[in-house]
């Protein structure tokens, strides 16, 4: 008898992330057809046999789907038909009944409303630092000023503290010297 696989799953308008959650299968059977998805596969080790069906809430475009095959999961990329113009779903599948072993991909969820802000490259957002490259761009400023404006250019009412280290003289003493 085959188990459901954990399946994840995210959107944008345009498409569906899919991630089938099952390690180490050896010839998956992968199936897509412009409203299902089937995935059939028999791990290496505990030769448990896998298999899902998905029937999405819309049309899809399986001519352009990508996948890639991990020995930790099986990862899919799904055009939604339309593109763009088809918006955002309520759901994944066409039936509203819960399906216990699929989950939100919060790893790439993103609301519809964050759909609208640009993809950021992460190393971008370093920019006000002119001359990152290495580390030349930083020229003329002034660590100590820095410093002392954080508050970091000593402590307030500490005037009395300075002088020989302490350890010293708690040494001494205990010597007997």
């Amino acid at each position: 008898m085959s188990l459901h696989p954990t399946v994840l799953w995210a959107q944008r308008a345009d498409l569906l992330y899919i991630t089938v959650e099952v390690f180490d299968i050896e010839k998956p059977e992968v199936h897509i057809d412009n409203q299902k998805f089937t995935f059939k596969g028999t791990s290496k080790e505990s030769k448990q046999e896998y298999s899902v069906e998905l029937e999405f809430y819309g049309e899809i475009e399986p001519e352009q789907s990508k996948q890639n095959l991990t020995a930790r999961n099986l990862q899919m990329v799904i055009y939604k038909k339309g593109g763009e113009s088809a918006g955002y779903w309520p759901r994944l599948l066409k039936s509203s009944q819960k399906a216990n072993f699929l989950k939100t991909d919060f790893a790439r969820w993103r609301d519809e409303d964050e759909e609208d802000e640009e993809d950021v490259n992460p190393a971008d957002q370093f920019g006000g630092m002119g001359g990152m490259g290495g580390m030349g761009g930083m020229g003329g400023m002034d660590f100590s000023s820095l410093m002392a404006n954080a508050g970091a250019g000593g402590l307030p009412g500490m005037e009395g503290l300075e002088g020989g280290d302490s350890d010293d003289e708690d040494e001494e003493n205990h010597d007997g010297k």
